[in-house]
């Protein structure tokens, strides 16, 4: 009985160090039945700590402006909301005020939170562990909840826009096109609803485009981290000692680093398709009706 109680420990031990324990979330439950009812801590811990690093950052950044040529975080900025500018400028046909900055917004709010996936695996995790938290994934696009919240966002907005600017021609849309142009009149009634599930299947699109498209990414490059902490890193001391430890090791060194900065261009890769989605998305919520 010992013996085996001592091989399910050592299990148990294995089993909290796999790759599954550290995909897992920190999770508070408000109902335990309703698996829609509970969020996910660290998610809301990083975000909300990100957006007060953005906020804080603006505030000391206004208070650091000068005229005439701009110099250190000033010029980056800047570089960076031109790009920004020239990108919308490019691909939304009207102005509206608030489509650069939200633009502006969604890239660097979605960079920051990419580009924590670049520290240690392990790292972060196992501090938050060792300080009393039951699970903890720092990356928040990560976590299917946060592109879905941020899709169905866009989603909101694109939507207001179109009933906003063209609510006739949008009902039509949605239950004249694509068929009911091309059938005779009395299978019109027929056609309708036909149509407005196709419209509808379309809408829909945008914003599960937007967060899986994230949200894959990022989720299949943080498992590809762990996989190779797991496979070449050695985890004791002893281990390290031996010829094939330093070997796998150095490998493992090596490996992780070209997979972060392969990683790092994902991550901006990401945050650029999310922000030019959304810009083109309003983009076509603010055509103007063809006559």
């Amino acid at each position: 009985m010992a013996e085996h109680g001592h091989v399910e420990q050592g299990q148990a031990e294995e089993h909290g160090s796999s790759i599954a324990d550290h995909l897992e979330y920190w999770t508070y439950k408000f109902d335990e039945t309703n698996p829609f009812m509970q969020i996910h801590v660290d998610t809301m811990i990083v975000t909300a700590t990100i957006a007060m690093m953005l906020v804080g950052f603006a505030l000391w950044l206004r208070g650091k402006i000068i005229e005439g040529a701009p110099t250190g975080a000033q010029n980056f900025v800047e570089s960076v909301v031109d790009f920004i500018n020239t990108t919308v400028n490019d691909n939304f046909p009207v102005h509206n005020p608030i489509v650069a900055p939200l633009a502006f917004t969604i890239f660097v709010f979605i960079l920051l939170c990419n580009t924590i996936d670049i520290l240690p695996a392990y790292l972060i995790g196992n501090i938050a562990h060792a300080l009393g938290a039951p699970a903890f994934r720092p990356v928040p696009t990560n976590d299917l909840n946060l592109p879905a919240a941020m899709g169905v966002s866009v989603f909101i907005l694109v939507l207001y826009y179109e009933f906003k600017l063209k609510p006739v021609h949008f009902m039509k849309e949605l239950v004249m096109e694509p068929f009911t142009s091309l059938v005779p009149i009395y299978l019109k009634p027929i056609v309708m609803p036909i149509n407005l599930i196709l419209k509808l299947v379309e809408e829909i699109a945008k914003p599960l485009s937007l967060s899986f498209r994230l949200f894959g990414n990022m989720f299949a490059g943080e498992v590809i981290f762990l996989l190779i902490a797991s496979l070449l890193l050695v985890g004791s001391f002893e281990e390290l000692m031996t010829v094939g430890g330093m070997i796998s090791e150095v490998m493992g060194i090596l490996v992780g680093l070209a997979w972060s900065f392969f990683h790092m261009f994902i991550g901006l890769l990401q945050a650029f398709i999310f922000m030019i989605l959304t810009v083109v998305y309003l983009s076509i919520a603010h055509q103007p009706v063809e006559h």
